[in-house]
């Protein structure tokens, strides 16, 4: 029976994740953050609030290496090995913010009805948060890269109360 109730947990969270669609604003800000690299650390961020995005994360290094970009691991905007060799190479001051935004909570229910007509996990609520995440670094104080994630989520369990019968 337990078996039977993470099945039907985890198949709902897969729905739930996989039903989001891209998002037309997504690509919006990609194309505006673009078209701004070169631009001072100042407006790019007041663009970035404009759309009512949150900071998230903030480090800054002076000419890092892969070992100290590394120590500012975050699992979704994490470099690449190919992306610290191309955007850190240059010598300067490095600053990387990594902005936020609730885009969408997608929620649903699940219950059932065992052979004695007893409702199991009748109140229990999975919602599935989807965020945009905006990663943009400058050296020096200009907008040198920028890539944005709109897919990214975060699922929650709720009200879950499993019965045993012993």
């Amino acid at each position: 029976m337990k078996i039977k109730v993470y099945v039907l947990v985890f198949i709902a969270c897969f729905f739930i994740c996989c039903a989001s669609p891209g998002s037309k604003q997504v690509k919006m800000y990609q194309g505006r953050l673009e078209a701004m690299i070169g631009n001072k650390s100042d407006e790019v961020a007041a663009a970035i609030k404009d759309w009512e995005f949150d900071l998230l994360d903030q480090w800054q290094e002076e000419n890092p290496d892969a070992d100290k970009i590394k120590e500012h691991k975050r699992p979704v905007v994490e470099f690449t090995e190919s992306e610290i060799q191309q955007i850190f190479s240059p010598e300067g001051k490095y600053t990387v913010m990594i902005h936020s935004k609730k885009m969408e909570t997608q929620e649903a229910t699940l219950g059932s009805i065992d052979q004695y007509g007893r409702g199991n996990i009748k109140d229990t609520g999975l919602a599935a948060d989807r965020y945009c995440l905006i990663r943009s670094v400058f050296r020096d104080g200009i907008l040198m890269n920028v890539k944005v994630w709109g897919n990214v989520h975060q699922t929650h369990v709720s009200g879950m109360k499993l019965y045993r019968r012993d």
